[in-house]
């Protein structure tokens, strides 16, 4: 039995486990999401249960993941505050916040920025985007082995554990939206020991994994990232579906005053010079190659498209939208920035920086 978990980085597929999980008592929380998602009925046989069977865990495990508690950030020691500047972290509406599902080897700071970092990325997005954030997981560590067994939860494959082990000690982070046993999920999973350099970049990263799940949310359409690497998505080419995301979150970044557009353009223009491939031979996921910082080509396409679109950056919601419509994705590029995507490639070549 195959089971697909689309995420923003990648997609794997594998067998669910032979063997049956334990039962363990559920808590009143996760008992009334039971009777909500599967039924009364379905619920009693759970609490009668020995052993649960494969799928009766994997709806335990959802409810419990949905109704987890957050992390509470733990005190500092005296003398141990930083002298920063601090920012002004806004309140997010009740029932919108993130489920921080973290590791507890993780430091007091980490956990402040972690938190300061998602409630900027997701208040970034209603301000600029006029949307509000489905409230999604956050699975966070310094350790691959603690996140791929956290990750792995949602998967259901005998070699899950190794093979997330192995993707999360040289990528950063991930973010989707897929549909759990029980009801939507969206997560954003990150290795906070590869961060490294400045503190906007460091934002800049998680509020391009929250507009990864602004993506799902909005066009609904679970099933993109199944593509073939040799094909285009559903919801669009790579180029447009990463570079939406990494426009997106520098252009928050800025609008919170942590850097500028301008600064931005200037760093992108001389590493997408470097790439002497048209756009749009990265169609598909396949077409990247071995290009280095290939996302600031993205980043510039998309920026030049919101230019001749008269700067409306809620214009990339409506493109989602049209998406969710059902509409294929060349017509809702058309329909929402105002001209086909053969036309913009043409001009984009034409204004695009070389070496």
């Amino acid at each position: 039995m195959k089971r697909i978990w689309v995420g923003a980085v990648v997609v794997l597929a594998g067998v669910f486990p032979a063997s049956m999980a334990d039962a363990v008592p559920i808590d009143a929380a996760v008992k009334k999401c039971l009777e909500k998602s599967v039924g009364k009925s379905a619920t009693r046989s759970i609490e009668r249960a020995k052993k649960l069977t494969a799928k009766q865990q994997r709806s335990v495990d959802a409810c419990k993941r949905s109704t987890a508690p957050t992390t509470t950030i733990p005190t500092l020691p005296p003398g141990t505050e930083s002298t920063a500047p601090t920012t002004t972290i806004p309140t997010l509406p009740p029932g919108t916040e993130p489920i921080y599902d973290l590791d507890p080897a993780l430091s007091a700071a980490d956990v402040a920025k972690i938190k300061e970092w998602t409630t900027l990325a997701i208040t970034g997005h209603q301000k600029v985007f006029g949307v509000q954030v489905s409230t999604f997981t956050n699975n966070i560590s310094r350790d691959p082995v603690w996140i791929a067994n956290r990750d792995c939860r949602r998967h259901f494959w005998t070699t899950c554990v190794a093979d997330r082990t192995n993707l999360f000690k040289t990528n950063w982070a991930m973010a989707g939206c897929g549909p759990s046993p029980v009801q939507l999920e969206c997560y954003h999973v990150a290795n906070l020991a590869l961060f490294q350099g400045e503190d906007y970049l460091l934002l800049k990263t998680f509020v391009h994994e929250v507009h990864h799940i602004v993506q799902y949310q909005t066009h609904k359409d679970y099933e993109a990232g199944r593509a073939p690497s040799n094909t285009v998505r559903g919801d669009g080419p790579h180029w447009l579906f990463e570079g939406l995301a990494e426009w997106s979150a520098y252009y928050i970044v800025s609008d919170l005053g942590r850097t500028t557009m301008d600064a931005t353009r200037a760093d992108w223009r001389p590493w997408a010079a470097r790439i002497p491939k048209a756009l749009s031979g990265f169609e598909t996921f396949g077409g990247r190659e071995s290009f280095v910082n290939l996302y600031t080509l993205y980043a510039l396409a998309v920026d030049e498209l919101m230019k001749l679109n008269g700067n409306t950056p809620k214009s990339i919601i409506t493109y989602y939208q049209l998406l969710g419509e059902k509409n294929p994705w060349p017509t809702a590029f058309q329909r929402a920035f105002g001209m086909t995507v053969q036309d913009f490639y043409v001009h984009f070549e034409r204004v695009r920086p070389r070496s």
